[in-house]
C-alpha cells in the first residue's frame, strides 16, 4: 500500500521594473511597475518509491536554456529524475520577453529565473508531510471560444487535483484548464500574472494554506471571452477587470468540484518520457520570393512603433488594424528559411497520480488535439498539459492546412482574410505533426 507525502512552495519570479514588456507586438514600452506578482509554484509528491514534481511558471513560455538549467538544478538539489519533473508555463502574455530565446538584456534575469524555480522545487521537497489526494472534473461553459472557428465547441473542462493533510488541512489545489493567457492587454506597462494569477490567488485566499497551481491545457486555438479572430465588436477590452472575472470564474468552478473529492493516502505515482521528432513544415514559395514580398510590404506599410496598444485594440482585431506588424510577410519568410532544418526533437511526458494521468508536452497544441488525447487514453479521462518544457511553437490540426492549400503567398499576408488561421500559418510543423503527437501521447499515457 502506497503512503503519500507531499510538499509545496511558491516563489516570486517577477522581473525587475524597467525591462521591455514584449509578448504583444504592439507593445514595445518598458515596464513601469508591478500590478500582480508572477510566481513559480511547485508540488512534490512521494509514495515511498517514486517522487514527482509538478511546477507552474507565470511566463509565456520557457526557453530551452532555462529549462535545461532548471532540470539540472532540480536533479542535483532535490534528487528528482528529469522524467519525473513536469514544468508548465501558464502562457502569460504580461511576462518576460524570453519566449523564443534569451536576448542579451534578459541574460541575468534568465539565469536567476532558473535558480528561483529550482529553489521552489527544493523548498517543496523539504516540506514533505503525510498527505491524501484525489481528483475530479467539471466544466466552465461559455467563457472561452475557438479563435479560428468560432462556432466550433472547445474543451471547457476544469480538472482539479486536491491534496490535503490527513486532518483535512489543504496542501495543494492543482487546476487544469485551457485558455490563452491574454486577458491583461497591451495597454498596460505593469507586470502581471494574468488570469492564472487571479485563479491561483482566489483559491489561496479561500483555502488558506493551499498552494494553487494552474496547469495550462491545450490552448493553442482557445481564447477567453469572445476574442475570436476578426471580432471587431468585443465589449471586453483586456482590462484588469476582465482578467479578474475570468480567473475567479475558473477558481470557483474548480473549488465547487474540489469539495466533492474523496481523498486517500493510498496513491501510487509513476512517470514516463519518450522522444518524438516533429516534422518541419514545407512551403511552396522560395526564400527569394518571400524576401521580395517582405521587403515590398515593409516599405509600403512602414514600421510600427508604440509603447502600448492603441485605444480599442484587442487580440481579436490587432492584426486587421495593424498589418504593418502582422501582415508584412515576415512569418512567411521565416517558414521558407527554416523548412530545410532537421525535425524538431521534443519529449512527451506522462505522470500518474493515483488514477489521474497527466499528458504533458511542449508546444501550443490546438484544443481539438488535446481532446483527442483525452478521448484516446484508456481508463479515466486524463489531463493535457501543453506548454510544458521548452517552447517550440504552435501544433495545429490538419483542417486549416487543408483549407489553406493553394493560397498564394501574396494573399496569405492579407490579415482581413487569413488572420483567423494564425497558429496554423505560423506553425513550424507539418500538417501531420499534431496527429503524431496525439498518437505518441496516448501510447505513453496508457503505459504509465
Amino acid at each position: 500500500m502506497a503512503v503519500l507525502t507531499a510538499g509545496t512552495a511558491k516563489t516570486v519570479i517577477t522581473p525587475p521594473v524597467g525591462y521591455r514588456m514584449g509578448q504583444w507586438g504592439l507593445r514595445q514600452g518598458r515596464s513601469t511597475g508591478v500590478f500582480q506578482d508572477l510566481f513559480s509554484r511547485a508540488l512534490v509528491l512521494d509514495d515511498g518509491d517514486t517522487r514527482l514534481a509538478i511546477v507552474s511558471m507565470d511566463v509565456c513560455g520557457i526557453p530551452l536554456s532555462v529549462m535545461q538549467e532548471i532540470q539540472r538544478q532540480v536533479s542535483g538539489l532535490a534528487g528528482i529524475p528529469l522524467e519525473h519533473l513536469l514544468v508548465n508555463s501558464t502562457h502569460n502574455h504580461t511576462a518576460p520577453d524570453i519566449l523564443l530565446g534569451v536576448p542579451p538584456e534578459w541574460q541575468t534575469y534568465a539565469a536567476y529565473l532558473a535558480d528561483l524555480v529550482a529553489g521552489t522545487v527544493f523548498e517543496a521537497s523539504q516540506a514533505m508531510r503525510p498527505a491524501e489526494a484525489g481528483h475530479a472534473s467539471s466544466n466552465l461553459k461559455g467563457w472561452t471560444v475557438n479563435r479560428q472557428y468560432r462556432d466550433q465547441p472547445v474543451d471547457d473542462e476544469v480538472g482539479v487535483l486536491r491534496v490535503d493533510e490527513p486532518d483535512g488541512a489543504p496542501i495543494a489545489r492543482v487546476v487544469n484548464f485551457a485558455a490563452h493567457g491574454v486577458c491583461d492587454g497591451g495597454q498596460y506597462l505593469e507586470w502581471s500574472a494574468d488570469y492564472s494569477g487571479e485563479l491561483c490567488s482566489t483559491i489561496e485566499d479561500i483555502e488558506p494554506g493551499a498552494v494553487a497551481i494552474h496547469l495550462q491545457g491545450a490552448a493553442g486555438d482557445i481564447h477567453p471571452y469572445d476574442w475570436w479572430f476578426g471580432n471587431l465588436e468585443s465589449e471586453h477590452l483586456h482590462t484588469h477587470e476582465d482578467t479578474a472575472k475570468f480567473g475567479e470564474a475558473i477558481a470557483r468552478q474548480a473549488l465547487r468540484a474540489s469539495v466533492q473529492i474523496e481523498v486517500t493516502s493510498d496513491v501510487s505515482l509513476a512517470a514516463a518520457v519518450t522522444p518524438l521528432e516533429l516534422p518541419r513544415r514545407r512551403v511552396v514559395w522560395s526564400v527569394q520570393t518571400a524576401q521580395k514580398l517582405h521587403d515590398e510590404l515593409s516599405q509600403k506599410l512602414g514600421p510600427y512603433s508604440g509603447d502600448v496598444w492603441p485605444e480599442g485594440t484587442t487580440t481579436a482585431n490587432a492584426a486587421e488594424l495593424h498589418p504593418e506588424l502582422y501582415g508584412n510577410g515576415a512569418n512567411e519568410l521565416k517558414l521558407a528559411q527554416n523548412q530545410e532544418l532537421p525535425p524538431v526533437e521534443i519529449e512527451v511526458q506522462a505522470l500518474r497520480v493515483g488514477d489521474l494521468v497527466i499528458s504533458a508536452h511542449p508546444g501550443e497544441m490546438f484544443n481539438e488535439l488535446g481532446q483527442a488525447i483525452k478521448e484516446g487514453v484508456s481508463g479515466e479521462r486524463p489531463w493535457v498539459a501543453s506548454y510544458s518544457s521548452e517552447y517550440v511553437g504552435y501544433i495545429s490540426t490538419r483542417r486549416p492546412y487543408t483549407e489553406l492549400l493553394g493560397i498564394p503567398i501574396d494573399q496569405l499576408v492579407d490579415m482581413k482574410r487569413f488572420r483567423r488561421f494564425y497558429g496554423t500559418t505560423t506553425s513550424p510543423f507539418s500538417a501531420e505533426a499534431g496527429e503524431l503527437l496525439v498518437e505518441t501521447a496516448i501510447d505513453l499515457a496508457d503505459s504509465v
